[in-house]
């Protein structure tokens, strides 16, 4: 039997089933702890990919806070090498279920078996997740008469003939219920098959009265999920008013865009947006969008333009291109098409802009920061890649992009259980209601998850900040700051982790400072974030202006203010470093280089600060090897931190940054010598404190087909004794060192402060290396890194200018030998 001949070389168990072929899938349902399944399983030879052995144990995603080992239920994918061993290995289940003895060699099987509640193939119960029936019950609530819409995820094949018949099988079922389909898109790049449908009332009601039969039995179909599709309800109420521009002269009409906006269509003759804006509308969506609707795409115009207008900061550079993909709907909501698959709108209007459409060529090709303000509400993040997320991440690597995605909001109520009434939770000190509040976060994190795509690994997810320019520190009675501190996380922002525990949101950009109402008590308390107003605690942006007017502004917040100024952050880290009044040290930098260079010097100014401190002591589990699962869970709400852009641009006295980039081959590692001040050895014996940052950014390939998913995994490391003596030290207070290799951008913090003995030509040495993590790839992957070195300015070492002299030339990379 070949289950048991090889397990190890023959099965693979999988935390996603799109990279499973149909036929070959089959499902554990556990019964036992995860812990317990996760031990068995190794002990008879079943090895997990990659990291997916921390994503089954018991974990963020499936222990019981106060219960760790507590039995849970979940499922498991195994990928079985052919028909035959999926076969062999339900023959061996149906044997155990009839309590007949395991065949010889076969008895560990048994103790396995017996953590299982099932062991079956693919079937209609993994084809209906459970927000597609929610879905389903909103959709029959609010228009009975339907039909219903919703997508239909198909499995991919490689041949095209086989992809066709699976179509065809699907269109005659629709059709066979009185359906039609409305859209169908394959994208190969990525493993895509789905198609957008119609179905009658009363067969969507059979699916959830009975979640087995019709479509549910398909064998070619994956999943049915709700439409995926970004959506802005509009403001209720304004809050603004008219705000004084004055012209600043600046002509950017001939300059090239490098940031794009992919959102609603934008009022162009706003004051705040006349002569600024480069517009593509191929869908002519401007002939039905009144201009009064064009809220969202507006707002977050404005900000990356001007920033918050509080703030009163100089616009970008140059213009901003802006590609609509949302449209007022019948309601007045501004959303993505109707009649289109969302990644297929995104697909097409990335494609437009970087290599054209049909006979027209690229509307943009200068772009390097592409804005994605908008999040799939109906896709919460469930350890499973969104297809929209697998979208991003390949149109990264391809075109060479940095997205910026928005978390996502989370507006649902939040019980608070260390407070037995509301006057309790009023009269707590700042401080306790803070803790109890981060800690009912952490309690709930599972229901607070990141909206698709932004779990997606090669862009850059951002958060919302606790901060706003209207806030006073006045509030209604009615109204609570549920934190004392700007560092962190507005309460609706989205929580991490992302796709493969890799940390998310990357950034916590400026969000709003949202307080909390009181909506329930008995026991506990349950708060929840206040909409409104927005002029106590948002950001002030251009708004339409219901009277006709083009001068009117308002206010507003949320990841989406967030992530359109880290947008406007990464346009400014460009400005410098090629746009600089009188040259710049770094113009030269190749353009395929630039969005890895910005990627990286975004993250590099990133802390947790004294609230990463604070959690780290407040969180579980405590004591010795607890950390990592205690950090992701801080790394949940804070990410990296909140980043200081100005900082990485303004190099002082007693810092000094440094930037590389190049191409490094799978298999192979690079060393960088960074040279150090020679100040540094004229204080032999002295306690110094030393700080060192390194950021370590690229895009990686992606292979939907494994379960490693992400191809190239770099890493960068200190070397030698130099540098352990220097810097020894891992700072505790950021992301475990096991957490910042999942993605696609490293960040680490180190220090020291031991008296060390240096030679006057001392360097610190780094080595930068690659490897492969899912499957053979042979192209080298471009990088780029950011590297800090800083002593305080006390110390009087002049670190900037000494390391600047010892640079002559600019730091190479060498080939380094790998033990």
């Amino acid at each position: 039997m070949q289950v048991a001949n090889d397990p190890q070389a023959l099965l693979e168990l999988r935390n996603d089933p799109a990279s499973i072929a149909p036929e070959r899938a089959i499902v554990f349902e556990l019964a036992g702890t995860l812990k317990d399944f996760h031990a068995q399983a190794r002990s008879i030879g079943l090895e997990y990919l990659g990291d997916f052995e921390d994503d089954i144990t018991p974990s963020e995603d499936f222990h019981d806070q106060k219960k760790p080992d507590k039995a849970i239920t979940g499922r498991i994918y195994l990928a079985m090498p052919d028909v035959r061993a999926l076969q062999d290995l339900l023959n061996l289940w149906k044997r155990y279920r009839d309590g007949k003895n395991m065949p010889r060699g076969k008895s560990a099987w048994r103790e396995l078996f017996d953590l299982l509640v099932d062991v079956r193939p693919w079937g209609p119960q993994d084809r209906v997740p459970p927000e597609t029936v929610s879905f389903w019950r909103d959709a029959l609530a609010t228009a009975p008469r339907g039909p219903v819409r919703f997508e239909i995820e198909l499995w991919f094949y490689e041949d095209a003939d086989r992809r066709a018949r699976a179509f065809d099988r699907l269109q005659r079922e629709v059709q066979n219920l009185g359906g039609r389909i409305v859209h169908h898109v394959t994208i190969l790049e990525i493993r895509y098959d789905a198609a957008l449908v119609d179905i009658p009332t009363e067969h969507v009601q059979a699916l959830i009265d009975h979640p087995d039969v019709t479509l549910a039995r398909v064998d070619e179909v994956m999943f049915l999920r709700p439409q995926s599709a970004a959506r802005h309800p509009g403001k209720e109420e304004l809050e603004g008013a008219d705000g004084e521009v004055v012209p600043d002269g600046q002509d950017i009409s001939q300059r090239a865009p490098i940031a794009a906006l992919l959102d609603g269509l934008p009022i162009q003759k706003h004051a705040r947006l006349d002569g600024r804006l480069i517009m593509d509308d191929p869908d002519n969506l401007e002939s039905a969008y009144v201009v009064d609707q064009r809220e969202h795409g507006t707002a977050m115009a404005s900000l990356i333009i001007h920033g918050d207008l509080n703030r009163q900061e100089h616009p970008i550079s140059r213009p901003l291109f802006v590609l609509p993909v949302m449209q007022p709907s019948a309601n007045g909501v501004e959303r993505t098409p109707a009649n289109r698959l969302l990644v297929d709108v995104i697909y097409r209007a990335v494609r437009r802009i970087k290599e054209g459409d049909g006979d027209h060529p690229a509307t943009a090709p200068d772009v390097i920061l592409i804005n994605l303000s908008l999040c799939d509400e109906w896709r919460p993040f469930a350890r499973v890649m969104s297809p929209l997320g697998r979208l991003l991440d390949y149109l990264a690597y391809r075109y060479n992009i940095l997205f910026l995605v928005s978390a996502g909001n989370v507006l649902d109520r939040l019980t608070v259980p260390n407070f037995a009434n509301s006057n309790e939770f009023r009269n707590a000190t700042p401080k306790k209601r803070e803790q109890a509040i981060l800690s009912a976060l952490n309690a709930n994190k599972s229901q607070r998850t990141l909206f698709s795509p932004a779990e997606a690994m090669n862009v850059l997810t951002i958060g919302a900040a606790h901060r706003g320019s209207a806030f006073n520190g006045g509030l209604p009675r009615d109204l609570i700051d549920p934190f004392t501190d700007e560092t962190l996380p507005n309460i609706a922002s989205a929580l991490g982790l992302g796709y493969r525990k890799t940390v998310k949101p990357e950034l916590l950009f400026e969000g709003g400072r949202t307080p909390v109402r009181i909506v329930g008590t008995g026991g506990s308390v349950t708060i929840q974030p206040a909409r409104g107003p927005a002029r106590l605690f948002g950001a002030k942006t251009a708004f339409p202006d219901r009277r006709g007017g083009t001068r009117y502004e308002d206010f507003t917040w949320g990841t989406s203010v967030a992530t359109a100024l880290a947008t406007r952050a990464g346009h400014r880290i460009h400005d410098v470093l090629v746009d600089a009044a009188g040259g710049s040290n770094h113009a030269d930098i190749p353009p395929k280089y630039m969005p890895l260079v910005v990627k990286a010097l975004l993250v590099h100014g990133a802390r947790w600060g004294s609230k990463g401190t604070m959690l780290d002591s407040l969180f579980q589990p405590q004591g010795q090897g607890q950390h990592v699962s205690r950090r992701d869970d801080i790394a949940r709400l804070l990410g990296y931190g909140v980043p200081q852009v100005e900082r990485v641009l303004a190099c002082t006295e007693n810092r000094a940054t440094l930037l590389g980039y190049g191409e490094i081959a799978v298999g192979s590692a690079l060393r960088y010598r960074i040279p150090l001040p020679p100040d540094l050895s004229a204080i032999r014996g002295k306690r110094i404190l030393r700080s060192l940052t390194v950021t370590l950014a690229w895009f990686s390939p992606l292979n939907p087909r494994h379960q490693g998913y992400r191809m190239a995994a770099l890493d960068i490391s200190p070397e030698g004794n130099v540098t352990s003596q220097l810097v020894p030290d891992r700072l505790p207070s950021q992301p475990s060192d096991k957490s910042v290799r999942r993605g696609t951008v490293l960040h680490e913090q180190r220090q020291g402060v031991q008296a060390a003995v240096l030679a006057d030509d001392e360097y610190l040495s780094l080595i930068v290396s690659c490897r492969a993590t899912a499957g053979e790839y042979k192209d080298p992957v471009p990088y780029a890194m950011a590297v800090s070195f800083e002593v305080p300015i006390e110390s009087g070492i002049p670190v900037y200018d000494q390391i600047r002299a010892r640079l002559a030339a600019p730091v190479r990379a060498a080939a380094a030998t790998r033990s």
